[in-house]
């Protein structure tokens, strides 16, 4: 595997640099869907095979379009000849009718998107019988009806692509469907995507950069005040190295997480100064510049830190790590822009609660981030507990995905607290209900993982890179419990265990729990390789004991920081 920097050279944090970068990730992604899909690699899904390649088409032009100038003519050419293809129901590349809620609208939204803002590259050429056929299919998608979250956006851009092209369409479509995006709105600016109002990376690469694009295409400015009130909370998600701390799901869409900084940018809407939203946004895409994320060809895989189909949910294929293309979309701002031309600047320690995400996040005083969590579980989501359940995620760290397999190492319980009645299967946090957050970064979450078990955690950070947790625990069974620190990388190790305490230092990072009572077991485990975002195999600091039937007080102080 390799990098973007072994595949393409470093990373010029300029405009310039930005518009060289789009073209160099965009490209082999072209260059794959030209050949059909036919030659696209089958990849775990839960779509058709014709909606992955759809993806793989049509999702590199989030960063495409903006960087229009930069993208030779061959390029266009051939996504130009693409679209047409997989847009003609007489021919075999056809992807299909748009369908309810199918995975087609998604990507009828960057047709739209790309068709407004550079028609004389992927319209004007086409002949004619291939503009009626994507008007029609386009037409058609507008019209189609999608899930019910961050969806409604999808026909609204789709709207914006025919507006241009002077495609009659009813503009009542897209005004339901905004407002219904409306009705989703919940406290602190955030929206509510899908039932039990998950607030992850959706929020900021969905909701708020939509927002800001279509105010940018249409001048509609209704939720421009939302999408610029989160981004003032959203700076706290981003460690002074550029990483985000990963939480939540898609995390297989990688540099995406920092697209709303770049979408302030297109709609020119100074939400914070243009040197803090500048920094966020070029020191994010630096930080994954060097994170082997491509294969031998130059491609996006599928993953977070390396190749990795173990750690992504259903719907991922080989199309959608381009997703992450709408980074670029602060191409849209021209050269003079402050969003260019201004000196970045570097965040400093904060602790900053957040209500609406049932979150504290802490940026330490070394630059990195905790996010000690209170949200629960997405039910329908492969691997929810372990991106959304867990106590705490770090963008030092990153978290581990469990297995099913028995034993302490296949649940890498990272960041959270496991139990088992047997000591080989283990269980978490997996009920539906949701902690609360105090506005002095105090996180409480209470749950119960057998009906005769209740759990409060009780979750407190500090800017030293530490964080204690409490876990009152009242049992009617024995119980073996099991709690994790941070992971590190496995190789090029340094570790110690005893009187309750392990510390494991590798890879330049030093990890560290403690039993304040000195009550556990400390030991260092190797979790079941390819769990963890980050690395494809580690060391984990962990607590182990059993307790009995009552009540009992386990608490835990846990380190992270550079060695």
């Amino acid at each position: 595997m390799t990098s973007p920097l072994r595949a393409f050279g470093p990373l010029e944090p300029t405009r310039d640099g930005w518009e060289s970068a789009a073209l160099a990730l965009a490209r082999p992604a072209v260059d794959l869907a030209f050949a059909g899909p036919d030659a696209m690699p089958v990849t775990m899904s839960n779509h058709s095979h014709p909606e992955n390649w759809f993806e793989l088409l049509t999702r590199p032009l989030w960063g495409l379009a903006p960087a229009a100038d930069a993208v030779p003519d061959e390029v266009w050419a051939a996504v130009r000849g693409a679209l047409a293809r997989a847009l003609d129901p007489d021919d075999p590349w056809y992807v299909g009718d748009p369908a309810h809620a199918s995975q087609r609208l998604v990507e009828a939204a960057a047709v739209g998107y790309a068709l407004a803002l550079v028609p004389e590259r992927l319209w004007e050429p086409l002949a004619p019988k291939a503009k009626d056929q994507m008007s029609a299919w386009l037409s058609a998608a507008y019209a189609t009806g999608v899930v019910d979250s961050n969806w409604h956006y999808f026909p609204v851009f789709a709207g914006h692509g025919l507006k241009r092209l002077g495609i009659a369409h009813d503009p009542g479509t897209a005004a339901a469907h905004l407002d219904r995006i409306g009705e989703l709105t919940l406290d602190d600016a955030a929206f509510e995507d899908g039932p039990g109002g998950r607030v992850d990376y959706y929020n900021p690469f969905a909701f708020h950069t939509y927002a800001l694009l279509h105010f940018r295409l249409g001048g509609d400015d209704r939720f421009v005040a939302n999408a610029a009130a989160f981004a003032r909370r959203f700076g706290a998600w981003f460690g002074a190295d550029g990483a985000a701390v990963p939480y939540g799901r898609s995390m297989g869409y990688r540099f995406a997480q920092g697209s709303l900084w770049s979408a302030l940018a297109a709609a020119d809407v100074e939400a914070v100064p243009w040197p803090e939203a500048a920094g966020y946004a070029r020191r994010h895409l630096e930080w994954w510049w060097d994170k082997p994320i491509l294969d031998p060809e130059g491609r996006l895989t599928v993953g977070y830190g390396y190749p990795n189909n173990a750690v992504v949910e259903q719907y991922l294929t080989a199309g959608s790590p381009w997703w992450a293309m709408k980074l670029f979309t602060g191409l849209l701002a021209g050269p003079e822009h402050p969003f260019w031309t201004a000196t970045p600047t570097l965040p400093g320690p904060v602790v900053a609660p957040h209500k609406a995400a049932r979150a504290v996040h802490i940026r330490d005083e070394t630059g990195h981030v905790t996010r000690l969590n209170g949200q629960s579980r997405h039910v329908k989501m492969r691997g929810s507990r372990a991106s959304y359940a867990k106590f705490a995620y770090s963008t030092l760290a990153g978290f581990s995905h469990a297995n099913a397999d028995p034993g302490l190492e296949a649940a890498a319980p990272d960041g959270e607290l496991v139990l088992s009645e047997d000591g080989l299967h283990w269980r978490g946090r997996e009920g539906a209900g949701d902690g609360a957050v105090d506005e002095s970064g105090t996180v409480i979450v209470e749950w119960r993982p057998w009906p005769d078990v209740s759990i409060t955690t009780t979750l407190e950070g500090a800017v030293d890179g530490s964080h204690t947790r409490v876990h009152v625990v009242e049992t009617g069974r024995t119980l073996h419990t099991g709690e994790g620190g941070w992971c590190v990388p496995l190789h090029g190790r340094l570790a110690e265990a005893g009187e309750g305490r392990a510390v494991v230092t590798a890879g330049g990072i030093r990890s560290e729990i403690a039993d304040l009572d000195g009550v556990r077991e400390a030991a260092v485990i190797a979790p079941m390789p390819g769990t963890h975002l980050y690395w494809p195999g580690t060391l984990l600091p962990v607590l182990r004991g059993v307790i009995g039937p009552g009540r009992h007080v386990l608490r835990t102080r846990v380190f992270a920081g550079r060695a």
